[in-house]
């Protein structure tokens, strides 16, 4: 009887090797593309509530100038991207006027964000008897 020396792996080892290397890698490309699209799906909300936060602070401040509406865009930093706010009085009290304000942001993919929120107007009789 002659007797081998069998060293090194045999095909269905290295086979078998190579499958489980290839799932391992599968998978941890699979959790690499999910964490990209969550970064980018974060990337893009956290912008819109950047732009949603200034246009509100923009209504407010045209609101208390006394203009009701006004739509615009972010100019060249942010292409395609469209603001705007409309405000209608809902208090009866003459002397604090209270509005509410729609706000709107739209995304260059059609994704639109609304926010509404209240804001007063005193007269400036309130105003004059706050200071003394």
């Amino acid at each position: 009887m002659t007797r081998h020396n069998a060293q090194g792996f045999t095909l269905i080892e290295i086979m078998a090797a190579l499958a489980i290397l290839g799932m391992s890698l599968f998978v941890l490309l699979q959790s690499h593309y999910s964490a990209l699209r969550l970064y980018d799906t974060a990337c893009s909300e956290t912008m819109i509530r950047e732009l949603l936060q200034r246009t509100m602070n923009y209504a407010e401040l045209q609101v208390l100038a006394g203009t009701l509406g006004e739509e615009g865009d972010f100019g060249m930093r942010y292409p395609e991207y469209v603001w705007s706010f409309e405000s209608s009085l809902v208090g009866q009290d003459e002397l604090i006027q209270l509005y509410e304000v729609n706000v709107t942001v739209r995304a260059p993919d059609g994704v639109e964000r609304l926010i509404s929120f209240l804001t007063y107007n005193p007269s400036a009789e309130v105003q004059e008897k706050m200071s003394k």
